[in-house]
């Protein structure tokens, strides 16, 4: 009786510690799940949040650096607009002085923009200078000349766009590095075109961004 009694109480025994580890089981598993579905919701937060700034914030960002940028382009612009620059007037090969470069300047105005002489006599500038060049275009580096009246600039920009094309010479707006490269893409794309399409487009600065755009010309 004694070992039948004392293997009943084993059994007993072994019962309630089994239900005591299925409990213990049962409350690991609902910790483990908590944790699971906790996780689970951090993630869908996590990734609501990438969502949102990919779709919201990046966006404003983005559009506030392209405001700034194009803001900060024309304040460049505008601080321009009393300057052209001048390619093709010849010069020295020794160091010019400011002096010679002016002479140099009214001379093209008169001889080749066909500005009358009483009109050039006139014109005052703000400065003139040669802007640094290859070596061996000591001679014909571009000139800078800024305006102390925009009428003046206006009227030497409208005689230099009649320049003939393939003269050597030229007279544009002196532009911001990326609206220069704009400039110069536009030009390229006008001469990919035929030569009965390229009259129909003129290249125009306009005042507002990108400042620079192929236009069709009116019909006569």
């Amino acid at each position: 009786m004694y070992e039948s009694k004392s293997v009943s109480e084993c059994f007993a025994s072994l019962h309630l510690k089994l239900e005591g580890d299925v409990e213990f089981l049962k409350t690991e598993v609902k910790v483990l799940r908590d944790n699971v579905e906790n996780l689970e919701s951090h993630a869908k937060l996590m990734d609501d949040s990438i969502k949102d700034i990919h779709n919201t914030l990046l966006p404003d960002i983005e559009e506030k650096i392209s405001t700034e940028e194009k803001e900060r382009l024309k304040l460049g612009y505008w601080g321009r607009k009393w300057n052209l620059v001048v390619s093709g007037v010849r010069g020295t090969l020794l160091a010019e002085m400011p002096k010679a470069t002016d002479l140099y300047v009214r001379h093209f105005f008169e001889k080749t923009l066909e500005i009358p002489k009483e009109r050039i006599e006139k014109m005052l500038f703000q400065a003139v200078h040669r802007l640094p060049g290859k070596e061996g275009d000591k001679e014909k580096r571009k000139i800078i000349v800024r305006f102390n009246s925009l009428i003046d600039q206006d009227d030497v920009l409208a005689a230099g766009m009649k320049l003939q094309r393939g003269s050597g010479y030229s007279v544009v707006p002196d532009v911001p590095p990326s609206v220069a490269k704009l400039r110069f893409n536009l030009l390229n794309e006008r001469r990919a075109l035929s030569s009965s399409e390229q009259r129909k487009v003129h290249l125009v600065y306009i005042k507002e961004y990108p400042f620079v755009m192929l236009k069709k010309k009116r019909s006569s």
